[in-house]
């Protein structure tokens, strides 16, 4: 599914997806408007039949004539409004699907970005790209039915009735109409950057609003409340200048809109009653564009102003999509397999990965045999959790292969990839869902009893339990309200349920405490049971049970074995254990 980025070919993407209802509504609103016209040449009939029937003194004929304009009058005006009815009906049909394509698509495609994508990002600032496109298509297909297309199918009608009443009034009306459209298409073009400027604005100060609330406890913690409200005070500022500029210059096209509709209403009834005059026209026809002018005047004198918000929506949409609709980082290839059971047989050779001019790896080459668990060692910026992102395919790397099996990740679904891999990473983010829907992520189909076998395997269980909703309890934004150690064992017991065939873990045990590792430190060898595994840890002692270490300095190995043979080597993992068994590390 290719969605445009160009706010024109969105709408009518978007409009393909409900297309009955917008052609029911796009009819229903036709024929109101034909009925319109027909209700205006009702007007002048009943009006010219009042006027020969006080002639004739009343007289049965003139009488009868009247009486069928009476009736028909407030039957044609009930018509009319039974069929704009029905254009709400099928419109509010068709705004509604319309609204939740634009979310639904939008969401799937955001989603689909990678992980550096979203690190450049506010997560507040794109879901409110998202609300501005998805409330600018209701906008835009609201004037669009309800305003726009009435308009021009109205105008096309009235230009008909007067031309049938008098040829130069009716081309008088046709130049006025052009030079009053023209010139609010003009000026409404010119105010499109004040209003691109607006959403801009809007998007960034929710990101900013939304980034303070994500980090209110750093705010807490360091009593940077005022610090706060006038960091986002300064874009409340930028958005209200940007605001109020946009809508002064809405007022102004108003302002021109009510001093060239003055002319028009005066031009019009001077030239009908000229006409009238020469014997050209009735009283019922100045009846009938005195009627016409008073509302082709209401419909016209907003029409710069909704064609300002016109502009308005155009210009959310296409901020919203000149954001979101960016070709992706990283893609599955044309054709790619998928992988549906590995055996966790993982090789690194001759990897080249760089961000911008950094060079992380270059020439790096590992290999973990199938079942083999391997612990990653190393200062930070060494490149560990870098190597676990490009197994992931969180980046996509320059040069050499990674493989599973045999298998380039490059080759193989990006979805297929990663529910080969299980991974419990440092900084665990939970969502705002209940204990047993954040474990049950690793596996949607487990039952609630495989949940809580799992949560047990994690040493969950117990503390699980003393919430007095137990299982069902939420955990807050990202999990706030949990400790560090609690979240880790969350996602240990989410792994447990994954049971995928390899097993990454980033700091896994970080947040523990000592009772609590040496407890997930049991749960974590049962987890490893027959897994591929790649594990970075800090602490060294979490690496005792690895089969193998390997120390990365500047993306290099420059050490690798087990436990016990790089502590007799004397090197840089021997340095590293006698600093943290002394209690500090450098």
């Amino acid at each position: 599914m290719k969605i445009p980025q160009n706010p024109i070919s969105f709408m009518w993407f978007v409009a393909k997806k409900s297309r009955k209802w917008a052609i029911l509504a796009m009819l229903a609103v036709t024929c109101a408007q034909l009925l319109d016209g027909a209700f205006l040449l009702v007007l002048r009939a009943l009006t010219d039949s009042a006027t020969n029937a006080v002639a004739s003194d009343f007289s049965d004929v003139a009488m009868d004539s009247l009486w069928f304009w009476v009736i028909a009058f407030p039957l044609i005006y009930f018509i009319i409004e039974n069929v704009w009815r029905l254009s709400g009906v099928s419109g509010m049909r068709l705004i509604t699907e319309s609204e939740a394509t634009v979310a639904r698509d939008l969401f799937k495609y955001l989603i689909g970005h990678s992980r550096a994508y979203f690190n450049r990002k506010f997560a507040g600032s794109l879901v409110n790209k998202i609300s501005n496109a998805s409330r600018g298509i209701s906008s835009m297909f609201s004037n669009i039915l309800w305003q726009f297309y009435p308009l021009i199918i109205g105008l096309i009608v009235n230009v008909v009735i007067v031309l049938s009443i008098d040829k130069m009034l009716g081309v008088l009306f046709v130049i006025w109409i052009g030079v009053f459209l023209s010139f609010n298409y003009y000026v409404v073009r010119k105010k499109q950057h004040l209003s691109f400027a607006v959403a801009k604005a809007g998007s960034e100060l929710k990101g900013k609003m939304v980034d303070t609330v994500s980090n209110i406890a750093t705010v807490h913690a360091n009593a940077r409340h005022k610090y706060e409200r006038n960091f986002v005070g300064t874009f409340i500022e930028k958005y209200q200048k940007r605001h109020l500029k946009s809508w002064i210059a809405s007022e102004w096209i108003l302002f021109a809109n009510g001093v060239l509709l003055a002319i028009f209403v005066f031009g019009m009834i001077s030239i009908t009653i000229y006409v009238m005059k020469n014997g050209h026209a009735t009283l019922g026809s100045l009846v009938l564009i005195i009627s016409m002018t008073v509302d082709l005047t209401r419909s016209l004198f907003f029409i710069g102003h909704k064609m300002t918000d016109a502009i308005d929506d155009y210009s959310q949409i296409e901020e919203g999509l000149s954001e979101l609709i960016v070709p992706y980082d990283i893609t599955d290839k044309p054709g790619a397999k998928i992988l549906a059971k590995s055996k966790g047989h993982l090789v690194f050779k001759d990897v080249f990965f760089n961000f911008g001019k950094t060079v992380v790896f270059d020439k790096f080459c590992l290999e973990v045999k199938a079942g083999e668990k391997v612990g990653i060692v190393g200062v930070s910026g060494a490149g560990k959790t870098t190597l676990t992102d490009l197994l992931m395919r969180n980046h996509d790397i320059s040069g050499g292969s990674v493989t599973i099996d045999g298998h380039d990740i490059r080759d193989i679904t990006r979805k297929s990839l990663r529910r080969q891999i299980a991974f419990v990473p440092q900084d665990v983010s939970l969502f705002h869902r209940t204990i047993l829907e954040n474990i049950r992520y690793g596996n949607l189909r487990a039952s609630s009893k495989d949940v809580v076998e799992a949560a047990k395997k994690a040493q969950a269980h117990k503390f699980i339990k003393s919430f007095p909703d137990g299982y069902d309890t939420f955990v807050g934004e990202r999990g706030v309200r949990l400790s560090g150690g609690q979240r880790q064992r969350v996602a240990i017991a989410r792994a447990f349920l994954k049971s995928a065939p390899i097993l990454v873990l980033d700091e896994a045990t970080s947040s523990l405490d000592s009772e609590s590792e040496v407890a997930v430190q049991s749960a974590l060898a049962k987890l490893m049971r027959g897994k591929s595994v790649i594990a970075i840890a800090h602490r060294l002692s979490t690496l005792r049970i690895m089969d193998r270490i390997v120390v990365l300095e500047k993306g290099r190995i420059v050490e690798g074995g087990t436990h016990e043979l790089l502590l007799r080597g004397g090197g840089v993992y021997s340095g590293l254990w006698n600093r943290q068994v002394e209690g500090f590390i450098e």
